[in-house]
């Protein structure tokens, strides 16, 4: 691997972990008494660390150390957790992000790091901690005491380290993770150069040393191993817990020596000598508790085998998934169309095996919409707090899972609209207690699959909105008529308007008229629909639906005259026919499941050319947890579509949301049924109350 290449590795793997240090964070602040997830957070931090140096990132290893100096007092409960802690480690979070997208580190961040340490050791400080310089381990020197006290579980460990000729060239520094090991406490350490050759053979960019480390520390076997954690399959590490007590410091001087005259290859017998002679050192003291390499010996753990793959990747893959759809497509209809058996076997066979193979591609392309719970939590979090508001964020449905390209397109909508939940809906802890609400209000987002769709919902318990403030300034925009009679539906949806904003004053959250025209425009690019509902003194319900890919779907062709459409198979319920005379008109009704039904009739919605036929076949479809009608002249079958965008000429055409290649090469217009039914349920209650 390059250096390049080592670094773009880091990188990814340093944001995964930040993000998982941001939800760890969210959680303690509810649940601060948890040690399992504060035991996951300073391993988070502390793999930054030591990847961070080892990579060469050393402004990162350098503040990263001291986050973690503090989350270890406070994994050994000699520091409180408390929010004004959890927010100084999310400000320090904040900052490795920051320290991660820069290309080198600049005096600039450097101060930055500077000032967020002097806040971290002031908290030690308060601690009664004196606070350390980073990367130098304090330890009292020519003491004939035990290092920690006896009762604490403290371990002497023997460390042997040679790394892989070839590390410079990897980018690895041997020496740092050795003095990682040093920073764990106390420690004696021997260099090894009997390796070196001599001058005339010297490789510079070879590493020929090695080292032995006799280490008094309260880390586990597991926490000594994670410094090589990236290097454990090159190099060669030997760990041994030589007793479960903490050595004296002339203990440790006499062990020294064990070690200078050492080979490699002895290190079995030297271990069962030092193990043999700190047998009769510690004799007269109390007898040890088990190794932590034994006491930790757990059930196996279930390994999940997972590779890193870039997304454009994934992209291309879809890609020619899709061409392979369409190839498959002009296949099965010269199949269809032709007389040789064969050939039809084939086809069947390669359209079993085509279906297959884009399920599973688009599977791998879906992702947990909970991925972004983490960041969304910390948005009403921190808005809140700079609002002087009380929220608490409930996320429901992480399980939920959408197409990786929705879910990226996703999150700046989401985001407009929590910042209004908590700017607009959420009332002052004040108004809410007059109001006889808790003092601190809700926002709850909830994602579901229903149907062929993911349904996400976002909604508070604040004030709701207040409507004739918004009619009034909708007046004033021109976007209702004065005194003109409309529902409270239609004044929501002037909230959607480009520009518009109820704010009386412009802040750094609100106030410029840029917010839910922007949540429209994405969900509707995304091929989704947004609803806004407010009930006054309750709250407010934004609900979004969305595909759940953009890619590929199954639908049903139809044909009306010469031209062919895709009804998606997800809203498709049942098929039947009628007898038809006359001119067709935009929108009748049927019979269905013995109610009055609407009926669009596509011939005269979308203006087709050519002879209505004596029979038609009707298509019942849902949309929205509704059914309604279309009437077409013919059913040709079920087709996997890939789906192809509109141009943006045509992107505002009516009841049309994507087009999609036939197995003729002709083009199929794709079908929006959400709009379809809109322009139905409205037609047809006109025509009932004419």
């Amino acid at each position: 691997m390059s250096l390049d290449q080592a670094a773009r590795t880091f990188r990814e793997e340093a944001l995964e972990l930040l993000g998982e240090v941001e939800e760890i964070l969210l959680a303690l602040e509810d649940h601060p008494e948890d040690s399992g997830q504060m035991a996951k957070l300073f391993r988070a931090m502390h793999t930054i660390k030591g990847s961070g140096a080892m990579f060469g990132f050393s402004e990162i290893a350098r503040f990263t150390h001291e986050v973690e100096t503090i989350l270890d007092m406070v994994r050994e409960n000699r520091l409180q957790f408390s929010r004004d802690l959890a927010s100084l480690i999310l400000m320090s979070r904040d900052h490795i992000l920051r320290l991660l997208g820069a290309a080198e580190s600049t005096p600039l961040l450097t101060g930055e790091s500077d000032k967020l340490i002097v806040q971290l050791r002031e908290i030690m400080g308060q601690a009664g901690e004196a606070p350390k310089e980073s990367g130098r381990t304090a330890s009292p020197e020519n003491s004939t005491c035990p290092l920690f006290d006896t009762d604490a579980p403290t371990f002497t460990w023997w460390i042997r380290y040679r790394p892989h000729p070839n590390s410079f060239l990897t980018g690895t520094d041997p020496l740092s993770l050795v003095v990682e090991l040093t920073e764990m406490g106390q420690h004696r350490v021997a260099l090894h150069t009997a390796a070196i050759p001599d001058l005339a053979s010297l490789a510079p960019e070879s590493a020929a040393i090695w080292w032995d480390i006799l280490l008094i520390s309260r880390a586990t076997e597991a926490d000594i191993r994670s410094v090589f954690l990236f290097v454990e399959e090159d190099h060669e590490v030997h760990v041994a817990c030589l007793a479960a007590s903490a050595l004296r410091q002339h203990d440790l001087d006499l062990f020294e020596g064990f070690l200078v005259p050492s080979c490699w290859e002895h290190t079995e017998k030297l271990e069962e000598k030092m193990a043999g002679h700190i047998a009769d050192v510690l004799s007269h003291r109390t007898h040890p508790s088990p190794c932590p390499a034994e006491v930790e010996k757990t059930e196996p753990a279930v390994v999940t085998t997972t590779i890193r793959v870039e997304s454009a990747r994934l992209d291309r893959l879809v890609d020619f998934v899709g061409e392979m759809v369409i190839i498959q497509s002009r296949l099965q209809q010269t199949a269809v169309t032709g007389d040789d058996p064969h050939v039809r076997s084939i086809a069947e066979e390669l359209d079993r095996v085509v279906s297959k193979m884009r399920d599973e591609t688009l599977r791998i392309r879906m992702v947990p919409i909970g991925g972004m719970f983490g960041t969304l939590r910390r948005l009403v979090r921190d808005l809140a707090k700079d609002l002087g508001k009380q929220a608490e964020f409930v996320a429901e449905g992480g399980e939920t899972e959408l197409d990786k390209s929705v879910i990226d397109r996703l999150k700046d909508p989401l985001v407009h609209i929590l910042r209004n939940c908590v700017d607009h809906g959420l009332e002052s802890p004040e108004s809410r207690l007059r109001a006889g609400k808790p003092a601190q209000g809700t926002v709850r987002l909830q994602a579901s699959h229903v149907g062929g769709e993911v349904c996400i919902e976002i909604s508070d318990d604040g004030g709701g909105i207040n409507l004739e403030r918004v009619r009034s300034k909708a007046e004033e925009k021109g976007l209702l008529t004065p005194g003109e009679q409309v529902d409270d539906q239609r004044v929501l949806a002037c909230l959607f308007a480009p520009g518009f904003s109820t704010a009386t004053k412009v802040s750094n959250v609100s106030g410029r008229g840029v917010g839910l025209d922007v949540v429209k425009v994405s969900i509707e690019e995304l091929r989704g629909r947004v609803n806004l509902e407010s009930t006054p003194g309750v709250g407010t319900r934004i609900l979004m639906r969305l595909p759940l890919t953009l890619a590929i779907i199954d639908g049903m062709q139809v044909r009306v005259g010469n031209e062919r459409y895709i009804i998606p198979l997800t809203s498709v319920r049942a098929c039947q026919e009628r007898i038809c005379s006359g001119v067709a008109v935009p929108v009748d009704t049927i019979a269905w499941q013995e109610q009055m039904t609407p009926c669009l009739s596509l011939r005269a919605l979308l203006e087709v050319s050519g002879v209505r036929p004596h029979y038609e076949r009707i298509i019942i479809a849902r949309a929205e947890g509704q059914d309604f009608g279309l009437a077409v002249d013919a059913v040709i079958g079920q087709q996997q579509a890939v789906i192809k965008r509109l141009s943006d000429v045509y992107k505002k055409i009516d009841f049309i949301s994507g087009t999609a290649v036939n197995g003729d090469g002709g083009i199929a217009l794709i079908l929006d049924i959400p709009r379809l039914l809109q322009f139905a349920l409205a037609n047809n209650a006109h025509n009932v109350g004419s």
